[in-house]
This record gives C-alpha cells, structure tokens and sequence, in this order.
C-alpha cells in the first residue's frame, strides 16, 4: 500500500511541479502587471492589495485558461497546433520587445505618479491584468496548453502548480519591492533583467517549436 501510494504522489508531483516552473517562468517577464505592482511596493502605496488581486485573478484565468485549452484538446480539429504556433507567435514578439527595451528603459525614477486612494489603486490593477491581451495569451494559450497534457488529477494538481507560483511571484514583488527601491532606480538593472526576460521568452518559443 505504501508503495502504491509513493507512485501515485510521484505521478501528481510532476505535474505540480510542472505547473509551478512553467507559471513562474512566464510571469517573471516584466509587463505592465508586475511593473505596477513594483511600482506601488517601491512606493508602499496599496502594494499589498494589489498583490492579493492580481493572485485572485492569475487564480481564475490559469484555472479557466487549463480546463477550456485541455475541452479544446479532446475536441475535433487541430485546435492545439494552431494554439502552439499562436504562443510561439507571441513568445518571439514578445522577446524581441523585450531586448528593444533593454536599450530604452530609462528605470523607476521618472514614474511620478501616485494613485490617490486603493479604490482607483485596483482599478488601475484589473484594468492592465484584464485589458491586456498577454494575460490571456499567458494563461489560455501557454499554461493552458501544457496543462491540457494532463488529465483527471493530474490537471488538478497541475492548476494548483501554476497558481501556487502566482501567489509566490506577487507575495515577493509585494514584500520586496521597498527593499530593492535603489536596485531598479538605476536604469541598468532594467536593461539587465529585460535582456534577461528576452532570452527567456524565445528558449520557451524554441521548445515548443521542437515538441512539434
């Protein structure tokens, strides 16, 4: 018995941890979501409200994007090819404008606003994570294409996976954000983190491209 069930934790631990490293890679790219949120840690304005609304929406997209990718999947059509070439599409742009602002990315210290109230604070933050059409292609097209190789718990475990490394990502950009305040005022540790972002971007575009 004990057996059986040190193999069934080993099959549900690939793909948690699956979930996990595939979440956390993506999300770690420096969009509009993150840079907000880093911004208002930097600031200590609202930031730890922030961060529990972005996890509560990364929680409802990444579980609806597996679950509709992994129907798509059993369906008829080549609804996953098409799916594939379509993040490959995204991951290269989006590496490519990442390099491109390596080299224009003037830093934190020019970002004078200040949000005037939490109320306008999440507003601002549903507006970048649900207007932004990188959010959907994030969690539908890319997590909800490697969650839909799993099924029955395996999927579950996967979700659990992918959103346990949303809650991590923002809990650290919420928590650590005020002490790395004089890091990202210098436009070179930008430039630095965005070629990093970059390379990140196009090594998962070229492993899709292989699983093909």
């Amino acid at each position: 018995m004990t057996t059986g069930g040190n193999v069934i934790s080993g099959l549900l631990l690939a793909p948690l941890t699956k979930g996990f490293i595939t979440t956390i890679s993506l999300i770690m790219a420096i969009g509009a979501q993150n840079a907000y949120l880093l911004t208002q840690s930097i600031r200590r304005q609202y930031h730890y409200s922030i961060a529990a609304l972005c996890v509560l929406m990364d929680i409802v997209l990444i579980t609806s994007g597996v679950y509709l990718v992994s129907h798509l999947a059993q369906a008829e059509g080549n609804w996953m090819v098409w799916l594939t070439w379509l993040g490959v599409a995204f991951l290269i742009g989006y590496g490519a404008m990442a390099f491109r602002s390596a080299f224009t990315n003037k830093g934190l210290e020019d970002k004078k606003e200040w949000v005037k109230s939490r109320r306008s604070a999440l507003i601002t933050a549903v507006a970048l994570t649900l207007l932004n059409p990188h959010a959907y292609v994030d969690t539908v097209v890319l997590i909800g294409s490697v969650g839909a190789q799993y099924a029955g718990e395996g999927t579950l475990f996967f979700v659990i996976g992918a959103c346990s490394a949303s809650v991590l990502w923002f809990a650290l950009l919420s928590v650590g954000g005020s002490m790395m305040q004089p890091l990202f005022k210098n436009p070179k540790t930008w430039r630095v983190l965005d070629v990093l972002v970059g390379i990140m971007m196009w090594s998962i575009a070229a492993s899709l491209l292989w699983a093909q």
